[in-house]
């Protein structure tokens, strides 16, 4: 069986004589400043789903990890994605993300550009200025390699090609990864999203896990198909401004 992890890589208001709905209510997040980003995930419930629905039991859930390592111990769910973070606005469109890596085993300290944009009364999305890239790994590409476009509630823009029959690979992929801001009110906070999908290919099975900051696309769970089962846990990291 085939494993990949990819690594760590926002009431009613009357007036007179109209209102607005709170989903078209004027969020209040202030895009100034600077804001520091708790390295502790506040988790959600670990949630696992199957074509037959889903299954909130963290013993059944614990039995699936054993069986797909083997019975080894693993650590699964939301972990720290960093020892430190702080979001700076230089403008009310643009901000810089700077982390500090959780273990030695990452780089040192990085600092993103991004823009921030499609803000609602419910969430903001941050998206990087420095382009990805993902590449297939074969031809034929398996339900294991289009599972993380189709998690993301809010997913990058992906601009793909197919790339030659010599280089061994299926297609190549160009984005600009996404980090969601949840807003409730003035708080705000970093999304972030364990999940492990396995599947029925040809051929055998396939498995597949990571951590995104990002939200759980609602319509996938309805679209597993028989013999496949997609684990989540989502969490969040507020931001509290300095």
């Amino acid at each position: 069986m085939k494993h990949y992890f990819y690594p760590l890589a926002l009431g009613l208001i009357t007036l007179v004589g109209c209102s607005k709905s709170k989903s078209e209510e004027t969020p209040k997040f202030d895009a100034t400043g600077t804001y520091t980003i708790s390295a502790t995930p506040e988790p959600g419930p670990i949630r696992m789903f199957t074509q037959a629905g889903e299954i909130q039991n963290d013993v059944i859930i614990r039995r699936y990890f054993e069986r797909q390592y083997a019975g080894l111990p693993i650590a699964w769910g939301v972990i720290p994605p960093f020892r430190a973070a702080e979001l700076i606005f230089t403008s009310p469109s643009d901000a810089i993300l700077n982390t500090t890596a959780p273990t030695s085993g990452f780089p040192p300290s990085s600092s993103v550009l991004v823009t921030f944009s499609g803000l609602t009364n419910a969430r903001a999305v941050l998206t990087s200025k420095n382009p990805k890239s993902a590449i297939s790994p074969s031809s034929s590409s398996s339900k294991c390699d289009n599972i993380t476009h189709d998690i993301q509630g809010v997913s990058p823009v992906y601009t793909c090609t197919a790339l030659p029959p010599s280089t061994g690979f299926g297609t190549q992929c160009d984005f600009k990864p996404v980090y969601v801001l949840n807003l409730r009110g003035e708080k705000a906070s970093l999304a972030l999203m364990f999940f492990y999908f396995s599947a029925t290919v040809s051929g055998g099975r396939c498995g597949i896990g990571g951590n995104l900051f990002n939200v759980l696309n609602t319509t996938l769970p309805p679209r597993i198909a028989a013999g496949d089962t997609l684990v989540v846990q989502e969490a969040e990291l507020p931001l509290v401004k300095r």
